[in-house]
């Protein structure tokens, strides 16, 4: 079991490390996992209210103005007179006005400022070395092109690359002032190829300038009565929304979240300027998943139904978008639908913060590349090999289905990629070599003990695990081996009664399910089933540091003994209450042949020791009885001694110690009666019969029934009546 728990901790910790490194160092969980995710969702209804009057090709056509951005102002006017007219919200131009157009301005500028409900985009421009690199939108990048820091010196040398700076370029101040608001709207230059999942909330590089789709948000709260407390045209919301993110985490306005009826809301508010500056978009499905109008029939007053819709304008293409700037890969991008246009991803950021349906991980995803790891490191570990591996595939699937369950549900995001495609096969593989290495480990065990047992079998033996050569021809090999090891003797108590009562067949199935679990208790602790002869068997412990084996060989017992209990309890047959003898020494493991029949087995004086120290149990009333040397520092055994005997056909006295069990199996109490017997034995080796007496006498009037007790004060009492002449504290038992 400690075995399998630990292999189960390495392959979890080895999956973890590989997942928590292949997840932040490169993009594999992003692009097979968080785009597979939404491929699989499919396309999620966006918002009603919210509508994109695309400057597309037949607008072009129709208004007869190709692709020169500067040639569409002239019609702009029109637009917003229409949209106000038919009663949009807000209306939001996803261009860059910051080319002056004096003969177009004054008019455009007219219409805004009586609209009273059109928002402008600020340009980004994003520079690294110097002025030769510019990162921005069009008319951003090609008409702004001045120096974002001065240089001493060589003014031809190069700037760092290491240099990276931001700023955002407003429109005419004609156009701005008479806006409602403006703010910055930046994705990644698409000539990077590189796909948009996340977009700014608040842009800290630009002194906390709030993005344009979190400003229309707050406006839209506004019109709605949400936000009670900010008026027009004290501030515009952008500039407030800036003083709120540099107070946080200090203190938001609280007069305003005080007057804030939904609790729900509150928490959204303070999570959308205090949080992150960045959110994973929840994309509602492939481009054009919007409502979308065309930019002519919007100014041609053939779209009707605006009535409090907010309304994107901005270039979009409805039919292809390949060579065209400003249209970006996104997690539904593919050659059938193509690229998404910049005032498609604005609209998507805006309606997510309508609905609240960010994408966000629930939990950090180390934490859950750990428990995804412990859990089919667990499963493979419990269910070896077919069955493990269906079991953690099961659960593999279990957790992709709820992955996706939950991110079309709620929009939570669970790492699958990294692991479905890296945890899972690692911990496979690991699982697998483990079982290999078992495998390996088995064999070495059973060649040992053929090598050292069955001599003439050796040569049947495997050069590797699945081969066998029954005809291989053997090759001669001494037939006993001398080894220094442990012995462990058991025998049935009252088998000959047992036998009497059940005919011979009742009493072999009741031996095999007896040896089966005794077996089992040997083999657990790397022990070797030597003989079983009727009653008895002999198991040994060989080739192992001396204190292994005698942990091993302890740990045996108890547990040989534990399961005797509960196979006397479940047994209807009959009850096999067994005692156990523990000696170390040398003995000869070999083959005794008989006629024509070899028997193998272990023989010698400490085999012989075992089975007497195993009969003084009878004696004493206990179960397991070592000699000394066996248990000294072991830790985690509770012990006492029991006395030294001299033992029929052994020159030598033995001192026996009893097991008891293990440290955290036994009561406190009986540790201070265990030491008070120790005392009166103590007593009793000395020949102070009467004090042993009292002693004893003490303890059964406390214990009840213990059997050591019970044989010293009896053989105190005969020795105080009838003095032992040469005694020298060694307990002679003239029967086995």
């Amino acid at each position: 079991m400690k075995r399998h728990i630990l292999r189960a901790i390495i392959v979890t910790f080895v999956s973890f490390l590989l997942g928590a490194g292949v997840y932040y160092l490169t993009v594999l969980e992003t692009t097979l996992g968080f785009d597979r995710l939404f491929k699989l969702r499919g396309v999620h209804p966006p918002p009603k209210e919210v509508l994109i009057v695309a400057m597309d090709e037949t607008s072009e056509n129709r208004l007869k103005v190709g692709q020169d951005l500067t040639r569409w102002r002239s019609f702009h006017t029109r637009l917003v007179q229409t949209l106000q007219s038919q009663g949009a919200a807000l209306i939001i131009f996803d261009l860059q006005f910051i080319l002056a157009h004096p003969d177009q301005d004054p008019a455009f500028a007219g219409v805004i400022h009586k609209a009273g409900n059109v928002l402008l985009v600020d340009c980004v421009q994003k520079l690294r070395s110097g002025n030769k690199d510019f990162y921005g939108r069009d008319e951003c990048s090609d008409s702004n092109k001045d120096l974002f820091v001065q240089q001493d010196g060589n003014l031809e040398a190069s700037l760092s690359e290491r240099l990276v700076a931001q700023r955002k370029i407003p429109p005419v101040p004609m156009l701005a002032d008479a806006a409602l608001d403006h703010a910055p709207f930046y994705l990644t230059n698409d000539a990077e190829n590189s796909t948009i999942r996340e977009a700014w909330t608040f842009f800290d590089a630009l002194a906390e300038a709030p993005a344009l789709p979190v400003v229309a948000w707050f406006y839209t709260l506004q019109q709605s009565g949400a936000l009670p407390t900010l008026t027009q045209p004290k501030q515009p919301l952008s500039a407030w929304l800036t003083e709120q993110r540099r107070h946080c985490p200090i203190a938001l306005d609280t007069t305003l979240i005080s007057h804030l009826k939904q609790a729900d809301l509150q928490r959204r508010i303070k999570d959308v300027i205090c949080w992150d500056d960045s959110r994973y978009l929840n994309f509602y499905g492939p481009p054009k998943t919007f409502r979308m109008e065309s930019y002519s029939d919007v100014y041609a007053g053939k779209v009707t139904d605006l009535q409090n819709k907010v309304v994107f304008v901005g270039k979009a293409s409805r039919k292809y978008s390949p060579g065209k700037t400003d249209f970006f890969q996104t997690p539904f991008s593919d050659t059938r639908s193509g690229k998404m246009a910049g005032v498609e991803i604005m609209a998507t950021q805006f309606a997510n913060l309508l609905e609240d349906r960010f994408i966000e991980a629930p939990f950090p995803p180390a934490l859950l590349f750990a428990i995804f790891g412990l859990i089919v490191a667990f499963l493979l570990s419990n269910f070896s090999g077919l069955s493990g591996i269906l079991a953690s595939l099961l659960f593999s699937g279990t957790y992709a289905g709820t992955a996706l369950w939950l991110f079309s549900r709620y929009a939570l995001w669970l790492p699958v990629a990294v692991p479905l495609l890296i945890q899972l096969p690692v911990s496979v593989l690991l699982s697998l070599l483990g079982l290999r290495w078992d495998l390996l480990e088995e064999r070495k065990r059973i060649l040992v003990f053929v090598r050292q047992v069955f001599p003439q079998w050796i040569s049947f033996i495997p050069a590797s695990p699945g081969q066998w050569y029954p005809n291989k021809s053997s090759v001669e090999l001494t037939s006993e081996q001398d080894v220094r090891g442990l012995c462990i003797a058991t025998d049935i108590e009252g088998y000959t009664d047992v036998a009497a009562r059940y005919t011979a067949h009742q009493m072999w199935q009741l031996l095999s399910d007896y040896y089966l679990i005794l077996g089992q208790s040997v083999h657990s602790h790397k022990g070797i089933i030597a003989d079983i002869t009727g009653d008895t068997m002999m198991a040994v412990w060989i080739n192992l540091p001396e204190a292994v084996q005698r942990s091993a060989a302890c740990l045996a017992a108890l547990e040989i003994e534990n399961a005797v209990e509960r196979f006397n309890d479940s047994s209807s047959a009959g009850r096999l209450p067994t005692r156990i003898g523990i000696h170390e020494g040398d003995m000869t493991l070999g083959r005794l042949d008989a006629g024509e029949v070899s028997h193998y087995r272990a023989i010698g004086d400490t085999v012989n020791t075992a089975s007497r120290i195993q009969g003084v149990n009878k004696f004493l009333g206990t179960q397991i009885l070592a000699s000394k040397a066996i248990v000294a520092n072991l830790p985690n055994l509770i012990c006492r001694p029991v006395g030294t005997f001299q033992l029929i056909g052994r020159e030598e006295p033995v001192a026996l110690i009893e097991i008891i069990g293990l440290e955290t199996d036994v009561e406190v109490s009986k540790l201070v009666l265990y030491e008070k017997f120790a005392q009166g034995l103590l007593k009793f080796q000395r020949g102070q019969w009467q004090d042993a007496i009292v002693i004893f006498q003490s303890l059964l009037n406390t214990l009840g029934d213990d059997g050591p007790t019970h044989f010293y004060i009896d053989l105190a009492l005969s020795f105080q009546t009838k003095p032992h002449m040469k005694w020298k504290g060694v307990v002679q038992l003239n029967e086995k």
